[in-house]
């Protein structure tokens, strides 16, 4: 299952993670997506952004073009929808610290339940994650 930085990675040529991105899910035999993933790249797609210099820039994609884009990539051999199918009280509240975490800890979870590894850019996510059974794989 990948995470939404994944996706973005693998789309975006500009994306510094681009090139290591890409390769790893060109490589899957087999890759999912979710709601949440894919409603997590088309939001970053077409939200205005920041460069380097702190100027705000327009979305990269329009809501048409980043439909489309996301309409592409999941029209690839190997993937599959997985439908978000768990409740957020299913969740184990493990290491959880703040707000932010939801997602991360839903999508683990949803990981977990269907029998997946997940792929994601952050180590981050890995305190939530069960120690002795982890399903967070890194992708470097």
């Amino acid at each position: 299952m990948l995470d939404v930085n994944v996706i973005i990675a693998s789309v975006f040529a500009d994306h510094v993670m681009h090139p290591v991105a890409r390769q790893f899910v060109n490589a899957l035999e087999r890759f999912h997506t979710t709601p949440m993933t894919q409603g997590g790249f088309l939001r970053f797609a077409t939200r205005p952004w920041k460069n380097e210099r702190k100027e705000e820039q327009p979305p990269r994609l329009t809501m048409a073009e980043a439909q489309a884009k996301l309409a592409e990539f999941t029209a690839a051999d190997g993937h599959v929808f997985l439908p978000d199918d768990a409740p957020f009280t299913e969740l184990g509240m493990r290491s959880m610290q703040g707000h932010r975490q939801w997602t991360d800890a839903y999508l683990l979870h949803l990981a977990r339940k269907h029998g997946l590894a997940m792929a994601s850019l952050e180590s981050r996510m890995s305190n939530l994650d069960t120690p002795n059974t982890p399903v967070l794989f890194v992708v470097r």
